[in-house]
């Protein structure tokens, strides 16, 4: 009886040794989500040296050791969904020719103002002065009278008279009578109201004949003065682009 007894108790003793090596061994491993582990982040184990699983165990999360020596199986990925059909893309519309353009009207012709520069001249002939006079004689008014109303017209002009004379007489003398007729004239247009500065006068005695000196009839149109004034007239002229 004994010896049985012996027998059971050296049975006893390797069972606790073996129990107490896995112990140990299980006691240093370390948790991971799946299992409770201690301060020191060992596996918590029960009374029996069970592992404590916690709420967040699965497959994947288990341990070997805890398991029984089961390695966690794999848990497979779920199947990548199928791509979304792409749509075709739309035909490309035909192309649409653009429209004539509309045509456009010719202009009309545009009227422009053309400023032409006019010189005009009085002449004051025979009977205005008598010979070798400078004062004129009472028909010389209204010619005068319309190279007032030209001034007055075109104020801006300027005037110019000269003077001549026939070839009767000294040369010399017949420039100085010239003068004093065209002084004559100016300051008759000066009586009627136009400025003297717009006036300017000159003598030309015998020089530029207009008739013959031979006659009496040439040598009294030769006795003139001349009134001449330069005035910018505009004229509506049509002009085609």
């Amino acid at each position: 009886m004994n010896h049985t007894l012996s027998k059971k108790a050296l049975a006893a003793a390797a069972i606790a040794l073996l129990g107490a090596s896995g112990s140990s061994l299980a006691q240093n491993v370390r948790a991971n989500p799946g299992y409770w582990g201690d301060s020191n982040g060992i596996v918590v184990r029960s009374g029996f040296g069970l592992c404590w699983r916690s709420g967040s165990w699965t497959p994947a999360l288990a341990i070997p050791e805890c398991e029984g020596g089961v390695s966690p199986q794999p848990v497979a990925a779920p199947p990548a969904p199928a791509p979304a059909p792409v749509a075709a893309p739309a035909p490309a519309p035909a192309p649409v020719a653009a429209p004539a353009p509309a045509p456009v009207p010719a202009a009309a012709p545009a009227e422009t103002f053309q400023t032409q520069i006019v010189d005009k001249a009085v002449r004051l002939e025979g009977a205005s002065f008598a010979t070798g006079s400078s004062r004129l004689l009472p028909g010389a008014g209204s010619k005068l009278d319309e190279v007032v109303n030209a001034a007055r017209q075109y104020p801006q002009a300027g005037l110019t008279v000269t003077g001549y004379t026939d070839s009767v007489g000294n040369a010399q003398a017949n420039v100085k009578l010239s003068k004093a007729r065209a002084e004559a004239v100016k300051a008759y247009l000066v009586g009627k109201g136009v400025a003297a500065g717009r006036i300017t006068t000159d003598g030309q005695g015998a020089a530029e004949p207009v008739a013959d000196n031979t006659t009496a009839e040439g040598r009294a149109k030769n006795r003139r003065v001349e009134v001449r004034y330069t005035v910018k007239e505009e004229t509506r002229v049509r002009v085609t682009r």
